[in-house]
């Protein structure tokens, strides 16, 4: 029987905004039924009926044609099915700890009519049980039930992965690494097992990518620089027994800034009130804008890009909104808070970098595990994406008084070991692992070897076993560090 429309009998609420049966009469006297009452009837031409109104559940539809003597009557009968609801879904992500490398089995229950499907992952089912099967660790993975009628239920799955919290590292730029006479002393505390790790910079403050980048916007804005190949310094770093953890400065990029407002993308940077670039003490060029989809996607395939070259780590630096009243800014497309889209922003970087081996950390004030709306550093809500957080916990940046501690500088021990604290309280339940960031460097007073032992030992007050050092010129006192670091190569 001609009866067209009907390229399915089951329908969820989309398709059924569009559903419509037709019957081609053929000149002969005709009707439609639906569950006994008639939809059209005719016998001129073909006869159209929607079925957008149908309710839950199933319906019969017939269809009759009369061709009269000899040929009599034919009819077609359609079982219609209206499903509206998305199929039940649970998923087990498993709880046994996990490093960065480990194959993983997430398992779960669907309706038995649902089909599973998992992006990364190879799935086998079995009526109402499923094991999704990813080469590492998932991060915000989708997970989607789809049933007969079309019906999608999605949960996003992450598998926390122990992070080592035993990180002993030093910081260097690229230049600094490129030059024997800075990076040589490092390897040298490597040797002597003072410290196990090296975080170098991939894109530092001026915008500049260290390594040949073949990321396409590094080279359009002129961003690229030669100072190390990104592979064989992390095999070469590796080959020491050294952990590679790689920087990126993320939204205080003079390179793209400049680039873009020139080539008119002023909705890539933070702007004033009235559509100008916004500008702000030491930054005279711009802070590019989190909420822009090209600024983000750049970042992160900078980080995929330093991870397939054999980078352990990618830790976004300034990741976070500019400094002063928030007032005066704007961020074009910005939708919900800008703390909300800072960690939205980790959730994507870590769903690209976790599948491809590496882990994703982030630098933040320390001040911003009580005061999160003065940077857009909501700690806890980035926690839930990272593996490691680092708090600068400069004594040289925190006001005197702060933790009650009359001078920071004096107090270095007492300002690390109470503001810690805080940090700690904020990665309960996430998984995220705190490792601060220290000072060892002269700035607001003379940081010498006990000045930076003190640092340390407020650390470890608070049981953290590492710790990252800063010094802007690259130099390291090793007399303050112990010589029993072990391996964090995972």
């Amino acid at each position: 029987m001609p009866l067209d429309g009907l390229s399915t009998t089951a329908f969820n609420a989309q398709t059924l905004k569009l559903a419509s049966v037709s019957l081609r009469t053929g000149g002969h006297e005709s009707r439609l039924l639906l569950d006994g009452t008639p939809l059209a009837s005719g016998r001129s031409g073909t006869l159209t009926a929607s079925l957008s109104g149908l309710s839950e559940g199933t319906h019969a539809l017939v269809a009759t044609i009369d061709r009269g003597f000899p040929d009599g009557s034919s009819t077609t009968t359609r079982t219609l099915t209206v499903d509206t609801t998305p199929p039940a879904l649970a998923v087990v992500a498993p709880t046994r700890s996990v490093t960065i490398k480990d194959a993983v089995d997430v398992t779960g229950t669907v309706e038995s009519d649902a089909q599973i499907t998992a992006g990364g992952a190879t799935v086998t089912q079995s009526g109402t049980t499923f094991t999704a099967h990813y080469p590492a660790p998932p991060a915000g993975a989708a997970v989607v039930a789809t049933d007969a009628a079309g019906n999608r239920a999605v949960r996003n799955v992450t598998v926390r992965t122990t992070y080592p919290s035993n990180i002993r590292a030093v910081h260097l730029t690229g230049r600094a690494y490129a030059y024997l006479k800075l990076r040589n002393p490092v390897l040298a505390l490597a040797a002597q097992h003072r410290i196990n790790a090296v975080e170098l910079d991939i894109k530092d403050e001026d915008g500049i990518v260290n390594f040949p980048s073949t990321v396409p916007l590094a080279h359009v804005i002129g961003a690229t620089a030669t100072f190390y190949d990104a592979k064989a310094a992390t095999t070469a770093l590796h080959k020491r027994g050294i952990r590679v953890i790689g920087r990126i400065v993320a939204f205080n990029d003079p390179k793209l800034s400049t680039w873009a407002v020139a080539n008119k993308h002023r909705d890539w940077v933070v702007q004033n009130p009235d559509g100008s670039k916004y500008l702000y003490g030491y930054n005279k060029t711009g802070f590019t804008n989190f909420a822009n989809k090209q600024v983000r996607d750049y970042n992160i395939s900078l980080a995929a890009e330093a991870v397939k070259a054999g980078f352990d780590d990618v830790v976004y630096d300034y990741v976070r909104r500019p400094d002063g009243p928030i007032a005066g800014m704007r961020f074009p497309g910005l939708r919900g808070k800008p703390e909300d889209a800072i960690a939205g922003f980790l959730a994507q970087a870590q769903a690209a970098i976790r599948p491809l081996g590496g882990s994703l950390g982030a630098a933040a004030f320390a001040q911003a595990s009580t005061r999160p709306a003065s940077t857009a550093q909501n700690i806890r809500k980035m926690a839930m994406h990272l593996d490691v957080v680092i708090p600068m916990d400069y004594p040289s940046h925190w006001n005197k008084g702060e933790y009650g501690v009359p001078d920071p500088y004096v107090g270095a021990r007492q300002i690390v070991q109470r503001s810690l604290v805080d940090w700690k309280k904020q990665v309960v339940g996430t998984g995220c692992v705190v490792v601060p960031w220290l000072q060892d460097e002269n700035f607001r007073g003379v940081y010498d070897v006990p000045k930076v032992r003190q640092q340390i030992a407020g650390t470890r007050a608070n049981g953290i076993p590492g710790w990252l050092m800063w010094s802007a010129r690259a130099t390291y006192q090793g007399a303050a560090y112990t010589p029993d670091a072990t391996s964090a190569l995972g």
